[in-house]
């Protein structure tokens, strides 16, 4: 296994990130505290997983990566808004992230709150951005799989059903099933089909890879559950035992952690014999499925 491709993305989606953050401050000299917060918490840290299965869909697709850029960073974007939101004391109320303060404690509740929404905002104004090599309807299907994603039809839809499960205590597998299909694998499952769409591919790739990403993002939750009991906070890089200490609904919670590690393994089977054959980039995605199994971050 190597993920010597995910370090090349990683770097090329870094430099693009802090190319528009420079151009929103040249752009806005009255706001310099929030972008500093957008920076701040873009450059935290963190493998770009969701831009980089972008980047792959495009290229597996047959479109070079460097088309998509600023859409792919714009996912980055919306994900870390994710991040700050989901760290605020009325969600999971987290003081650490990617081993650096959270960015309310450093910045503020209310400045936390606004620094998430202009991530968001202008995560949304890069999917837009004009791509000259794709087509205008592939763009728009693209970005209204994206908007479906992160919205109520998929991650805020499973942010809400795991606040309300908090509040309920209901321990239903449907319900976990459901909170982690939308809070976690909806923008995982997005990412990678956006980028597959943007390529304009084939039915069959567009398949393959939805068939590869639903396993992948149960894969990665059960893992990251996993990780909240056996890591530590050195390597998490976040305080290890918040699924407790919130009261979530988690596979460990139900099964047990020696079953969640086993479904683990199901999933990530699943994912390589999702793929055909794609080549490099499939090899890649085979590749990132086996990185789950060993992550300790």
């Amino acid at each position: 296994m190597s993920l010597d491709f995910l370090k090349e993305y990683e770097l090329i989606i870094n430099e693009n990130i802090k190319k528009n953050i420079d151009k929103i401050r040249v752009l806005d000299k009255s706001h310099s505290s929030i972008i500093d917060g957008m920076e701040y918490t873009l450059l935290a840290g963190g493998k770009r997983i969701r831009p980089s299965l972008c980047l792959l869909g495009a290229e597996i697709g047959g479109l070079n990566k460097e088309n998509i850029l600023n859409f792919a960073a714009g996912i980055e974007f919306i994900h870390t808004y994710s991040l700050v939101h989901d760290d605020l004391p009325g969600m999971d109320d987290d003081n650490l992230r990617r081993g650096k303060p959270t960015c309310h404690i450093k910045y503020g509740e209310g400045e936390a709150i606004l620094i998430g929404d202009a991530l968001l905002t202008h995560g949304v104004r890069l999917l837009m951005e004009e791509i000259s090599t794709v087509k205008i309807a592939s763009q728009f299907e693209a970005i209204k799989l994206m908007l479906d994603s992160i919205g109520l039809l998929g991650m805020i839809g499973g942010q809400a059903a795991d606040l309300q499960q908090e509040k309920a205590g209901n321990k239903s597998l449907g319900i976990l099933e459901y909170i982690h299909k939308h809070k976690t694998g909806s923008l995982l499952e997005g990412s990678l089909l956006a980028g597959a769409i943007l390529a304009n591919s084939d039915n069959q790739i567009k398949k393959d890879l939805i068939s590869y990403s639903e396993s992948f993002g149960l894969a990665y939750q059960i893992t990251d559950d996993i990780l909240d009991e056996e890591s530590s906070v050195e390597e998490l890089g976040k305080p290890i035992g918040s699924d407790v200490k919130n009261e979530k609904l988690t596979y460990l919670k139900i099964f047990g952690i020696n079953k969640a590690k086993e479904m683990a393994v199901i999933e990530v089977d699943k994912c390589k014999k999702s793929i055909g054959n794609y080549g490099i980039y499939g090899n890649h995605l085979i590749d990132l499925a086996d990185y789950l199994l060993e992550r300790r971050k």
